[in-house]
């Protein structure tokens, strides 16, 4: 027990340090969705800090309310903004806190239906998986949604062993802010209705409190997302919610990319690449156990939401998205691994078939480990990198008359099967500090310019590569308006009259 403590320990510290390490830093990556969390919170301190209405940059001449998640974290990180001053790392840091309440979490919940080996093997899997590294130190509201989402499926599983109300009320409670902080959480709804069934059978139909603890989960989200549709049906802004089509069509029977990149991010995010075989070897060896059964049940709930949205969560940049995936993954492999170390300790004495499959086991789970170990080294060094974009914008921002709108290259409109994409790029807006626009890369013509232009668009920051993307435009722009400064990869054209 010592050492299985001393070895909990160990890994609980060495997940703190690694995660520490990486939170004092910029937001100097062109990542849209930390640019825009960054600029919401921001934007909270400088005009108001009403959480009903979240402002984003690329509001073009409105007041920029735009339809996303209830802004909870960007909320909290503007408090911390009013009292300290605006710096980027203090995001990070919030998300660092929120990380270990994550770990801790999923701690309690692999001690309470693992062995004890396995719990620890589990927790570490879970801790050092680069899902959950990336999302510990990003400026995301990812960090959130994990606390209360294993948050709820640790309380939910511990009423279903003591039936003690608490439990269930803070199941509930936590199920709502997961929901709040990102609504794909929703699908853990399905891992609740299962587990309520096989407890209760058709009684739960006639249970109060089922329908209470549906109420407490989904009424706050549903309020939230009801208000968040009003923003963007008002506004026209959405944080790729309703101007993004993320959902599956008949083409996912027909092409392989859908199944081949949900595979491929679950296999090298999720899984450690071999884990998934330890996993399958732990469940074949004992598939009716509690601990199985809540996994399995969970991954599938999972993978109904991975395969509905599945024209995002095949895409390599959604990788994250299948952060949802790595508890019950985690839960597995431990169980996996737990089973290895078993088998090895029953035949440690001599070598049979049974303690030659142990060790294979073994090997797999630390070949898994150490997978994930090199995912996060890789993720690691690359946030050490200064990102080009970031020190251009330092080089391009002196140029710029402050308090103008400036135009800005974006991602295209539509994906390459025509369905609506989310092109809104906000990083030079957060790093210019600056209001304004952005032009899809699949529709960039002088009368676009020109229009956004007459709406009061005084400079486009143009990106070269996306320029390329329609030939002799910035040939014609140059021949149009003059260049005002220009870097390896943007260029400023003055729109001014």
């Amino acid at each position: 027990m010592k050492a299985r403590r001393a070895v909990l320990i160990a890994l609980f510290a060495a997940a703190i340090l690694l995660r520490v390490a990486d939170t004092f830093r910029p937001l100097d990556r062109a990542s849209w969705r930390e640019s825009d969390l960054g600029s919401i919170a921001r934007n909270f301190t400088r005009e108001g800090m009403n959480p009903l209405y979240p402002r984003i940059d690329w509001r073009g001449t409105g007041p920029g309310y735009a339809e996303m998640e209830f802004p909870l974290y960007p909320w909290t990180v503007a408090l911390v903004y009013e009292v300290l001053g605006v710096h980027d790392e203090t995001s990070r840091i919030i998300s660092l806190l929120l990380s270990l309440g994550v770990l801790a979490f999923f701690w309690f919940l692999a001690r309470d239906i693992l062995a004890p080996e396995a719990a620890i093997a589990a927790f570490a899997f879970f801790a050092f998986n680069p899902l959950i590294f990336e999302v510990s130190t990003a400026v995301q509201p990812e960090g959130l949604t994990m606390l209360a989402y294993i948050a709820a499926v640790y309380f939910f599983s511990r009423w279903t062993n003591t039936n003690k109300m608490p439990d269930l009320y803070a199941s509930a409670a936590f199920t709502s802010l997961a929901i709040l902080a990102k609504a794909t959480s929703v699908h853990i709804g399905l891992l609740f209705a299962i587990l309520w069934l096989k407890k209760e059978g058709v009684a739960t139909f006639r249970n109060w409190r089922a329908y209470a603890f549906a109420c407490i989960a989904l009424v706050p989200g549903v309020l939230w997302y009801t208000h968040a549709k009003y923003l963007w049906l008002t506004y026209g802004n959405s944080l790729g919610i309703s101007n993004e089509y993320h959902w599956i069509g008949p083409d996912f029977f027909t092409n392989p990319y859908f199944i081949i990149g949900m595979l491929r991010n679950e296999i090298v995010w999720v899984w450690g690449g071999i884990g998934v075989i330890v996993a399958v070897v732990g469940i074949v060896l004992a598939r009716r156990e509690r601990a199985v059964s809540i996994s399995l049940i969970w991954l599938a709930s999972v993978f109904v939401f991975l395969i509905v949205a599945a024209r995002t969560t095949a895409d390599d940049w959604a990788n994250y998205y299948h952060v949802f995936a790595v508890a019950p993954a985690s839960l597995l492999i431990g169980f996996g691994a737990g089973k290895g170390i078993s088998l090895v300790r029953e035949g440690k004495r001599k070598i049979t078939s049974q303690s030659v499959l142990a060790m294979l086991i073994v090997l797999a789970s630390v070949a898994a480990f150490v997978f994930d170990l090199r995912s996060i080294r890789q993720l690691f060094l690359e946030h050490r990198k200064l990102e080009p974009a970031f020190a251009e914008a330092g080089q391009i921002e002196p140029y710029l008359q402050r308090n103008t709108l400036i135009l800005v290259s974006g991602g295209a409109c539509v994906d390459a099967d025509g369905y609506a994409l989310a092109y809104n790029a906000s990083y030079m807006f957060y790093w210019l500090d600056r209001k304004g626009f952005n032009i899809c890369s699949d529709r960039q013509t002088i009368s676009a310019v020109e229009g956004f232009r007459s709406l009061g668009a005084q400079y486009f920051v143009a990106q070269r590569t996306d320029l390329a993307k329609a030939p002799g435009f910035e040939g014609s722009l140059g021949a149009r308006f003059p260049v005002v400064t220009g870097t390896d990869e943007f260029v400023v054209f003055d729109l001014r009259p």
